[in-house]
């Protein structure tokens, strides 16, 4: 009978420390959580938001149109806070929401051909976006900016609301 108590009380023990470690662990997992939620980039925000617009054609051969002739860009009415279209070589135009995409509902989310022109720029959250495909290459920006089709047909640039990507 002696025997049987102290198994009794051992299994006791055992029973004790294993709730114990157990609820050490479920303890745990909570801070563990926050701290990598913690780690995690913010990559939630508002997305661009979407103004159709009629097609736009754009003649090459109009003196406001010069700069696109060579390797320039021009800024055009279209979209939510306008359109830059920019020549990337004699048959490839591309053209890009002016509305950056990180918090694109800020008053100043506009970007703008950086003065090198050598990338497009936010100065409202100093993001910067490469030229040829409008992904994001420094700042917050997680996303790229919102690309238009974008066609050349003899000496017209033909500009649709068709979101590439």
């Amino acid at each position: 009978m002696v025997r049987y108590s102290q198994v009794e009380v051992c299994s006791g023990k055992n029973l004790a420390m294993r709730k114990q470690k157990f609820f050490q662990q479920i303890s745990i997992l909570p801070m563990l959580l926050i701290l990598l939620s913690a780690c995690s980039p913010e990559i939630s925000d508002d997305p661009i938001p979407f103004v159709p617009f009629a097609t736009i054609y754009v003649n090459l051969n109009l003196p406001a149109y010069q700069s696109l002739k060579t390797s320039g860009y021009v800024y055009i009415d279209g979209g939510v806070r306008g359109i830059l279209l920019h020549r990337l070589n004699s048959t490839t135009y591309v053209s890009y929401e002016r509305n950056c995409s990180f918090q694109p509902n800020d008053a100043c989310a506009t970007v703008e051909m950086h003065v090198s022109n050598l990338y497009i720029f936010d100065a409202c959250c100093n993001s910067s976006f490469n030229l040829s495909n409008g992904e994001p290459s420094s700042g917050p920006a997680w996303r790229p900016l919102r690309q238009y089709r974008t066609t050349l047909s003899g000496t017209d640039v033909i500009i649709t609301d068709d979101i590439v990507n």
